[in-house]
């Protein structure tokens, strides 16, 4: 059971973005009709909440009751937030946490997942920088999932998927350190507002969440291999040298690009190329 104070809900449909508000756990609609660009695929559809355990739980819990592609739940402040591999994760006030959910039918579209979200979310906090700083590339991304700014930790995304009957689904969870970065030991973390007044986490979320439409249709027309170049060219040259920390595994070398499932491949001394599945790079 999940413990939340429903602040209100946003419908996002194919040309307008339809606020309603939750009264009583009925959600009359308003008058509200806001233009949007078209959205070709995805019926997107928020949900803003003032407080939750977390967005992804929830947005999970959604998922395996059968709930269609492209509902996003956000929330201004989370309790038991997660990332990576069951850390725990500090919202931060004004900060930006949401998940979403989408279906897919095979591990290719799965692969390209983590550098589609990657890439969007680059472009459109870079899209939010005046206009002389979106040419200093201050965001670099670094594999598998985590955007830096002058190479403290940014953002992060976290891809948990399941099953629903025959149905196969990925839950997406941002965070993006917007108005402040949370103080966590052991860990250099950077904020939005170190650079520019940041937007407020609803306008960001929709950014992202648009951003990510557009390269889904870039990878469905061009294939992956445009999707890996666009993220070698945001993400840490090859030939950095670099760490990965696994589990039970520590291996250091130069980052020599990705190959076609989006693995990291990394040169070591011996001139052996790796590729490497999962595992934390230590630049």
């Amino acid at each position: 059971m999940f413990l939340y104070i429903p602040l209100r809900a946003i419908s996002l449909a194919v040309e307008h973005l339809v606020y309603t508000e939750r009264v009583g756990g009925s959600i009359p609609s308003l008058p509200t009709m806001i233009p949007l660009k078209m959205f070709k695929n995805v019926n997107w559809r928020f949900e803003i909440y003032e407080a939750l355990a977390s967005t992804s739980d929830l947005c999970r819990s959604r998922a395996e009751a059968g709930e269609p592609d492209g509902l996003v739940i956000l929330a201004k402040e989370q309790y038991a937030a997660r990332g990576s591999r069951g850390r725990g994760w500090t919202t931060g006030k004004g900060n930006l946490s949401f998940s979403f959910l989408m279906h897919f039918v095979d591990d290719e579209w799965l692969q390209a997942l983590p550098f589609l979200i990657s890439v969007a979310l680059y472009e459109a906090l870079q899209g939010f920088l005046p206009g002389p700083q979106k040419a200093e590339k201050c965001f670099q991304l670094k594999w598998p999932n985590d955007l830096l700014l002058d190479g403290r930790k940014l953002a992060g995304i976290l891809v948990e998927t399941g099953y629903s009957g025959p149905k196969r689904w990925a839950v997406v969870g941002i965070g993006v350190n917007l108005q402040e970065a949370p103080v966590i030991e052991g860990r250099e973390l950077a904020c939005f507002a170190e650079k520019a007044p940041p937007p407020t986490s609803e306008i960001c979320a929709h950014a992202i969440i648009e951003s990510l439409q557009r390269w889904l249709q870039v990878w469905q027309k061009e294939g992956v291999r445009v999707v890996h170049q666009t993220w070698l060219s945001y993400a840490h040259p090859v030939g950095t040298r670099l760490a990965v920390k696994g589990r039970d595994t520590y291996m250091t070398g130069m980052f020599g690009g990705l190959d076609e499932q989006g693995r990291l491949l990394l040169t070591l001394e011996s001139g052996e190329v790796v590729p490497v599945v999962t595992g934390d790079v230590l630049l």
